[in-house]
C-alpha cells in the first residue's frame, strides 16, 4: 500500500508493468451524487481513456440511485489529478452529472468486472447528445 498526496491508501501493482512500475496503482472509489441516468459512467470512462487510465464503473443499486463504484488502474499522479477533477468539475457533462462525495475504498472489483470499462465503452448504445466537460 502507498499513500497518494490526498492521504488515500492504494495498492501498488508491480507485476506486468513495463514503464515506471513504482508509480502504477489501482484505486477503488465510490462516487455519490447525480451519477445515474445522466451519462456519468460514459463521461468518466471517456475521461479515463483520455488520460491513459484503464478503468471501469458500475451503477450501485441504492434507493436514491445516486452511487457509482469505479476502479482506476494507472499512474498514481494521473489518477490523483483525475479524482481531484471529479470532485471539483461541476457539472461533469451537459446532462448535469456531478459528484457530491468521492470516497477511496480499500478494495473493490477488478476493472473487467465493471458494467462499463475502458475496453467495452464503445460497444454500448449511448445517447450521442451529451457533451463531456472533464
Amino acid at each position: 500500500m502507498v499513500l497518494l498526496p490526498s492521504g488515500a491508501a492504494v495498492s501498488v501493482i508491480r507485476s506486468h508493468r513495463l514503464l515506471y512500475p513504482e508509480t502504477m496503482v489501482v484505486v477503488h472509489a465510490k462516487a455519490t451524487g447525480n451519477v445515474q441516468q445522466v451519462m456519468f459512467r460514459q463521461t468518466i470512462i471517456r475521461a479515463m481513456t483520455k488520460r491513459g487510465i484503464t478503468g471501469g464503473a458500475t451503477n450501485l443499486k441504492t434507493p436514491a440511485r445516486d452511487t457509482v463504484e469505479m476502479t482506476l488502474d494507472g499512474d498514481a499522479a494521473t489518477i490523483q489529478t483525475f479524482l481531484d477533477a471529479l470532485r471539483t468539475t461541476q457539472p461533469l457533462n451537459s446532462w448535469g452529472a456531478r459528484v457530491d462525495a468521492l470516497v477511496v475504498l480499500p478494495t473493490g472489483r477488478a476493472v473487467q468486472e465493471h458494467q462499463v470499462t475502458t475496453t467495452n465503452v464503445d460497444e454500448r448504445n449511448w445517447n450521442p447528445n451529451v457533451e463531456f466537460y472533464i
